[in-house]
């Protein structure tokens, strides 16, 4: 009997392949064949490799769509842990112009939380059936002690100081941002954006991100002068890693901008994490590692003129983080860290655990993967397969083009892409479904994450 077929779009390669290619190690586990496709050949691999299955992060990208006319789709959504109801829609159902009416087609959906659940059953488009509380496979890394401890192992250096930040739209990964191309190519008239106060749009997140960035920057620079320690410097996903390189040269062998590591061998490897309000503070929680907040620096009325607290997690996950009022409170903190005083949280371990629970299902019985890859063979046992002209009439190319060709075509256009960019490193790793660095990863974990 031929293998059924899934295919595992990777929407964000910085952010997701990790957790991706933890749940094809158990997709093969179960006798699925499985392929990979980035956001740029999804058509192309759709129609080259003719899956049974397809799995996608959001569930507003219009292909998917055309592909559940041929082949199953299934949403594993890459973000998530925020669990502000605002947030989550858009991820399951878009926003603004691409804003989902009908979701019949999407077979399930793969949440973080019984919250996410709760919040799609209410807007009476899915059925109870479409959602299944999993948690995320990314998180199934943090299962295997055997992998984490050693990462976690003391060694003699200096404190180090974990920065994790979010400024996205003040540099991006596919190159500079040059905000009138943006606004006329990317910012739709009737887009939403859950995060911002009502009335407001893009130029409000910009306004945050810019805030976030010199409280940011202004830390730093006060952090390294005071000669605490050393700094690890995580960009986010989104962002162009050569905006923080000017860093490294102006404090050699202080700051490292630790763009190709996986995310739990970051926070395994600082003492504490200085973030904003971004989830990687949820994640260091997890690991029991002392999390501070640059939010409450920024003068909180002007603030909440610009962004929703509740949508932005301040009134769930944010409180978790210690949240200083000056740069002095911070400092302060920040010796209490390095003295090994400082509460991983201002919250009881107990509220913590709650927390976690609630925002990642964590921990889980079994991980995330298994709960996926074991429901697909359940849900695909019957399933049939297209035939050739259905695939052609389904997901057609663009001008009849073959698609061997296509492919190729796709191939030096990002390529090229890439280079002019100006962020090569940046746009690669955005695209990339391969990773020696996450590789490495999964073999010391790979066996242990029972």
């Amino acid at each position: 009997m031929n293998k059924k077929r899934v295919l595992i779009n990777n929407d964000n390669g910085r952010r997701d392949l990790l957790g991706l290619r933890l749940l094809e190690i158990s997709l093969q586990r179960q006798g699925f064949e499985t392929a990979f496709c980035n956001r740029h050949n999804l058509r192309v691999k759709l129609r080259s490799f003719r899956p049974h299955a397809l799995l996608a992060a959001r569930g507003d990208n219009p292909v998917l769509r055309e592909a559940s006319a041929v082949c199953k789709v299934y949403v594993v959504p890459g973000e998530g842990g925020r669990q502000t109801k605002e947030t989550m829609l858009s991820v399951f159902m878009g926003r603004g112009y691409s804003k989902l009416h009908s979701v019949e087609w999407i077979s399930r959906c793969y949440l973080w939380s019984k919250k996410t659940k709760d919040w799609l059953l209410e807007t009476d488009l899915f059925k109870a059936e479409q959602l299944s509380v999993v948690g995320n496979p990314r998180l199934d890394i943090y299962r295997s002690q055997d992998t984490i401890k050693p990462l976690r192992s003391s060694v003699d250096r200096l404190f180090r100081l974990g920065v994790a930040v979010s400024a996205t739209s003040t540099s991006s990964y596919y190159g500079h941002p040059h905000f009138a191309q943006v606004y006329h190519d990317d910012v739709h008239k009737d887009m939403e954006f859950p995060i911002v106060a009502p009335g407001r749009h893009f130029e409000d997140i910009v306004w945050r991100d810019h805030a976030i960035l010199r409280r940011t920057i202004h830390t730093v620079k006060r952090y390294l002068e005071s000669d605490i320690g050393d700094i690890w410097l995580r960009p986010n996903p989104l962002e162009g890693i050569g905006e923080y390189k000017f860093l490294e040269d102006m404090y050699p062998g202080r700051v490292h901008v630790m763009s190709e590591q996986t995310l739990p061998e970051f926070l395994c490897g600082v003492d504490t994490l200085l973030t904003c309000w971004s989830t990687t503070g949820l994640e260091a929680l997890l690991l029991g590692l002392p999390t501070i907040s640059i939010s409450g620096t920024i003068d909180q009325e002007h603030l909440f003129r610009h962004i929703s607290a509740r949508a932005s997690g301040f009134e769930t996950f944010v409180p978790f983080y210690h949240l200083p009022n000056t740069e002095d409170e911070l400092f302060s903190l920040i010796e209490l860290a390095k003295k090994g005083n400082l509460d991983a949280s201002p919250k009881p371990p107990s509220e913590v655990a709650h927390l976690l629970k609630q925002s990642y299902n964590w921990p889980s019985v079994e991980p995330a993967s298994d709960l996926i890859a074991k429901d697909l063979v359940n849900d695909l046992a019957n399933c049939g397969e297209a035939s050739s002209k259905e695939w052609r009439q389904s997901i057609p190319m663009n001008y009849g083009i073959p698609v061997r060709l296509a492919a190729a075509y796709i191939s030096v256009r990002s390529f090229i892409k890439a280079i002019l960019s100006g962020e090569f490193k940046s746009y690669s790793a955005f695209l990339t479904t391969k990773d020696p660095k996450v590789e490495a990863l999964i073999r010391k974990a790979v066996g242990s994450l029972k």
